[in-house]
C-alpha cells in the first residue's frame, strides 16, 4: 500500500504496521454502520415522525358521517335541546348524518307535531337577535339563508320595529367620533358604507347620518 507525500508528491510505500492500521478504518467504518441505525431502503420513511400515522382517517368531502345509534326521532330532539334549527336546516342535518328519507320525514313530523321545532318561532328569535344591528334586507335574507320560506321571512321582518329607530343602535359607535370631530364628509361616507353593508335602507340610513349630525352639533 502506498502513501501520497504531500511536499514531494511522490508515492511511498507505507510500514506493514501503518499498512495494517489503513486497512482496518474501512472495516471499522462497516462495523459502525451495522450497530447504527441503518439506511432506509428508497422511498420510505427516514425519520421516526415520519413513521408515524394518524390515529383517524380523514373523511372524503360531501362523505356523510357515521348514523347514530339512536332513532331518527331521537337525535332529532337532542339536536333541537342544543339549539333551534329550522325545517330545512333539520332536514339536511338529519340527512347527512346516514338516516334515510322516510327515517327522516319520520322524525320532522315528529318534531314539528309536537312544536320541538316551529319555523315561525325559529324565524322570531333569530330576527329578534340581530334587529339591533342589521336592516331589513340583511335579517330577511339571513332567514331565507336559513331555510324560512320567503312569507314567512318577509312576515317577521314586518313585525319588528322600524328601521329608522333600530338603526340608531347600530351607528352609536360612531357617535363619540362625530362629537369629536363632527360630521365630516369622509366620516358621513364611512357611516354610509358600515349600515348599507348591514343591509339597512337609505331612509334608514338619513335618518341615522342626522341623528349623528345633530347629537355632534
Amino acid at each position: 500500500m502506498y502513501l501520497i507525500n504531500k511536499k514531494t508528491g511522490v508515492p511511498e510505500p507505507l510500514a506493514d504496521d501503518e499498512a495494517a492500521s489503513q486497512a482496518e478504518k474501512p472495516e471499522r467504518r462497516a462495523s459502525g454502520l451495522r450497530r447504527g441505525k441503518s439506511e432506509a431502503p428508497p422511498g420510505e420513511y427516514t425519520r421516526t415522525s415520519d413513521r408515524r400515522r394518524p390515529s383517524w382517517t380523514p373523511a372524503a368531502p360531501g362523505a356523510k358521517r357515521e348514523k347514530p345509534a339512536q332513532s331518527a326521532k331521537s337525535y332529532a330532539v337532542w339536536l333541537l335541546a342544543r339549539q333551534d334549527y329550522s325545517a330545512a336546516s333539520l332536514c339536511r342535518k338529519l340527512a347527512s348524518r346516514g338516516y334515510d328519507e322516510t327515517e327522516v320525514e319520520d322524525a320532522m313530523t315528529f318534531v314539528i307535531g309536537n312544536r320541538y321545532q316551529d319555523d315561525s318561532r325559529f324565524a322570531e328569535q333569530r330576527s329578534r337577535g340581530i334587529e339591533n344591528r342589521a336592516g331589513n334586507m340583511r335579517i330577511e335574507m339571513t332567514l331565507r339563508q336559513k331555510g324560512i320560506e320567503p312569507e314567512l321571512a318577509k312576515k317577521q321582518v314586518q313585525q319588528l320595529a322600524p328601521e329608522e329607530e333600530r338603526v340608531l343602535h347600530a351607528v352609536g359607535k360612531f357617535r363619540a367620533q362625530v362629537q369629536r370631530d363632527g360630521m365630516t364628509q369622509e366620516l358621513k361616507l364611512k357611516i354610509y358604507r358600515f349600515l348599507a353593508y348591514r343591509g339597512f335602507s337609505a331612509k334608514a340610513i338619513r335618518a341615522a347620518i342626522e341623528s349623528l349630525g345633530a347629537d355632534g352639533g
